[in-house]
């Protein structure tokens, strides 16, 4: 009794623009999508230093505000230089004089001084308040924080597209491993099929044990290509799960209709969008530098702080009346001549500004090249996979055939091998192309900067 034998085949003329399909169809892609913006190590990374960009920000701010500080000095000394005051040879002889006039003793005398430089048991405790009242620095360097945030900003939105492209691409990968091995589990039922029908020859006497040796040889040849696509497969999973931080080990869910959507909508030409990141990018940096130049060129602008200081001073650690003060005024700093300093600064902040325009006209040069050798990639994996589709259905028939004369004694065993091994080549050979396809279509979204968050 003849047993009737199902082979899948993969139908499916590709079309193109797999990116646009998935967007507006895929739910699992999406939501591993999703997760992978929310919880990649390396997407967070560079959080932090967007954060570490805020904080600059903060603090170029509060130099706009008066600083308070309070400062306490109290020092011991002995030795050091001294200074003589002989006020007792200038003053006794008088004092002496005026005693004698009055016959009274008003005027005592008095011991000549010596006085050290270094105060001893001598304390200054002050409140210092100061604030900035002209400085253009201040302006300009807060102006250039605020542009880093922009360029930290536009360095996570060009990781982001990245983290889609990679994620895309590792998940068609594990599709694609899953297809493998359903492939070589098809092989296998195959190549089983081929076994029980040879044994079967030889208990009827019609077949040899040649016939039933090469057809075991054939079940251990499919099983070892099913642990080899097996084991890829679990690599493809481990990797995948990586990019989203997730357990390695932690199960994916597998959209296997990704691997058939169509769409025959193929553009003839993409033009490089004007607001690819890496552009705005390099314009932010542009915007930095020319801060900075514009910060060079006001030096001859003075600055000017004011300030005031209360507190206590003198000998012994006492605070009372006779030793409070307060100290108040303006500070006035005005760079006359630094040897030509400022004018260099400003040399290289222009050299700086023309290699970053240079590198913007390289890049969006660049950037050209990839979209267009995207979609010429992309076109072609379309074209090979149509190509490949005719392939599979020509070896599925083939072994329909050959299967079915082998069964009726009018076909070698050999042939049923050949088209067996035909079938499962062009079946694998239509899965690659299939990721071929979603791979190129993936680097074609990112080569548009197409994805929508």
């Amino acid at each position: 009794m003849k047993r009737s034998l199902s082979i899948p085949i993969m139908i499916g003329v590709a079309g193109a623009l797999f990116a646009q399909a998935a967007a507006a169809q895929t739910t699992i892609l999406d939501t591993y999508i999703k997760k992978g913006l929310e919880t990649n190590l390396a997407l967070h990374q560079r959080s932090f230093d967007l954060q570490r960009a805020e904080v600059d920000l903060k603090r170029a701010k509060t130099l706009f505000y008066p600083q308070a500080s309070l400062n306490s000095q109290y020092t011991l000394a002995s030795g050091g230089r001294t200074q003589d005051i002989p006020i007792g040879d200038l003053l006794n002889n008088v004092y002496s004089t005026l005693n004698q006039l009055t016959g009274a003793s008003k005027f005592p005398q008095v011991q000549n001084q010596k006085i050290t430089f270094l105060p001893n048991d001598f304390h200054d405790t002050r409140l210092e308040v100061s604030m900035p009242l002209v400085n253009t620095d201040l302006y300009y360097n807060k102006a250039i924080k605020q542009e880093l945030i922009h360029t930290q900003q536009i360095d996570i939105e060009i990781y982001k597209r990245e983290l889609v492209q990679h994620i895309k691409e590792a998940y068609y990968q594990y599709l694609q491993a899953g297809k493998a091995v359903d492939i070589y589990n098809n092989a296998l039922k195959l190549a089983s099929e081929n076994l029980r029908v040879s044994e079967k020859f030889v208990q009827n006497n019609v077949g040899t044990r040649e016939s039933v040796m090469r057809a075991k040889a054939q079940v251990s040849q499919v099983k070892a290509s099913l642990i080899t696509a097996t084991n890829q497969q679990l690599n493809a999973a481990a990797y995948f799960n990586c990019l989203l931080n997730d357990n390695l080990e932690a199960p994916v869910t597998a959209d296997t209709t990704l691997l058939e959507r169509t769409n025959t909508t193929v553009p003839a030409t993409l033009e490089v969008p004007t607001n690819r990141e890496e552009l705005t990018k390099i314009q932010s940096a542009q915007k930095v530098v020319g801060t900075s130049m514009k910060m060079n060129r006001n030096y001859l602008v003075p600055k000017l702080n004011a300030f005031y200081n209360v507190g206590f001073q003198g000998f012994g650690f006492r605070f009372n009346s006779d030793q409070f003060y307060q100290l108040g005024g303006l500070q006035f700093k005005w760079d006359l001549f630094k040897a030509n300093d400022n004018k260099y600064k400003i040399q290289q902040s222009q050299l700086d500004l023309d290699a970053l325009g240079n590198q913007y006209k390289d890049v969006q040069q660049q950037l050209s090249l990839q979209v267009r050798t995207s979609l010429n990639n992309y076109r072609s994996a379309i074209q090979t996979l149509e190509a490949l589709n005719d392939e599979v259905q020509s070896a599925t028939e083939t072994y329909r055939f050959a299967e079915r004369r082998f069964r009726e004694g009018q076909a070698l065993q050999i042939e049923l091998i050949d088209a067996r091994t035909q079938l499962t080549s062009a079946q694998l050979n239509y899965s690659l192309a299939q990721l071929a396809a979603l791979t190129r279509a993936a680097e074609l979204e990112r080569a548009t900067a197409s994805y929508k968050f």
